[in-house]
């Protein structure tokens, strides 16, 4: 068990290991509370086993899954669903899927009555290594990511490696392009282990890593006002290409338009001479080779500017970036006028 205090905010209980073994911790906080449900098509099949470990019953109400879902309809629903149960401030919500639906219906439990009380089961290995950690909430608005969203954080996590069983290759390779980026803005040792393990990972390791990476940051910045940015290296390039494939035929897995998005941030970072080129190069061979078959996008790349002057980080002529200076170090608030951005995104893609 892991239990980090942020500076605003009482103790977030993040529990690793089986459902089971977390028994004990759950009657503590449950007491007398009612628990209700959230799930998606997905994870639904994990009520039971749920239920079984944790000796309770639940009223639940499933989602569509998928990113083009995480939509302020999707909030309507579980809205409607809180309303209707009639779910006071004393009664607990749980979550029970991947980075989508917990960023989603936190949102949603965040919003509910000023805030209810919500705990994490994440699912997915995106989910377990960074989005159930650190208090963002939001769903995406008019094809623009997260573009809608909270700082709230749950009451607890419970973080259990079972549910990754039942994931396909794609889903787990989606989720190991953040592990990368966590390696890169800060733990050099968790960079050389996935370098030297392509095929068999440990997954309780990688995830406790990248947790006590995210902790660290999380709980010194928790409203992102300075040190915290650096976790969203790859994601100004990232987001924008996922914000564009959302509104096609061939939306991209949240890790792969990151990893695609570290690729080229990187690039970005040698362009302005702040990463060597021996630095960028192993970056973008290491994550082109993990990544090959995944990041072959139909691309514009002006209409990719375009969505990342949207980006709530940036004004009017320059885009913020948080930019690797080698691996094990990201830094943060690199303010670059967009015309240059431009014509580096070009020459990349000219080049890719």
């Amino acid at each position: 068990m892991l239990s980090k205090k942020s500076k605003t905010s009482k103790p977030v209980e993040i529990y690793q290991g089986t459902i089971k073994s977390f028994f004990k911790e759950f009657k503590n906080i449950l007491k007398e509370k009612k628990i209700y449900l959230i799930v998606d098509e997905n994870t639904i099949e994990h009520i039971n086993y749920l239920e079984e470990n944790f000796l309770v019953t639940s009223t639940h109400l499933k989602l569509e899954s998928g990113e083009k879902n995480k939509t302020f309809n999707s909030v309507l629903k579980i809205w409607d669903f809180l309303n209707r149960n009639n779910i006071k401030s004393s009664d607990l919500l749980f979550i029970l899927g991947g980075g989508m639906l917990t960023d989603l219906a936190g949102f949603a439990a965040s919003t509910y009555k000023r805030g209810i009380e919500f705990i994490y089961l994440p699912t997915t290995l995106l989910a377990m290594a960074d989005a159930s950690i650190g208090g963002k909430t939001g769903f995406n608005f008019q094809f623009l990511k997260n573009n809608i969203g909270t700082f709230r954080l749950p009451k607890a996590v419970f973080l259990d490696t079972t549910f990754l069983k039942t994931l396909s290759k794609k889903e787990i390779d989606s989720g190991i392009a953040e592990v990368y980026k966590h390696s890169i803005i800060g733990d050099i040792n968790l960079w050389n282990y996935l370098k030297e393990n392509t095929k068999e990972l440990d997954f309780e390791y990688i995830i406790k890593s990248s947790k006590n990476l995210k902790l660290e940051i999380v709980n010194q910045d928790p409203y992102e006002k300075n040190i915290r940015k650096k976790l969203n290296f790859g994601h100004t390039v990232g987001h924008a290409i996922e914000s564009y494939l959302l509104d096609t035929n061939s939306p991209a897995l949240h890790g792969f338009a990151i990893a695609k998005g570290m690729i080229i941030e990187s690039f970005i970072a040698k362009k302005e001479n702040l990463l060597g080129e021996n630095y960028f190069t192993e970056i973008k061979t290491i994550l082109s080779n993990k990544f090959k078959s995944y990041l072959n996008f139909q691309i514009d790349p002006i209409a990719i500017i375009k969505l990342m002057q949207s980006d709530k980080k940036n004004t009017k002529s320059t885009i913020n970036f948080s930019l690797p200076t080698k691996i094990g170090e990201v830094t943060i608030n690199h303010e670059i006028e967009s015309k240059k951005v431009k014509s580096y995104l070009l020459e990349f893609f000219q080049n890719d």
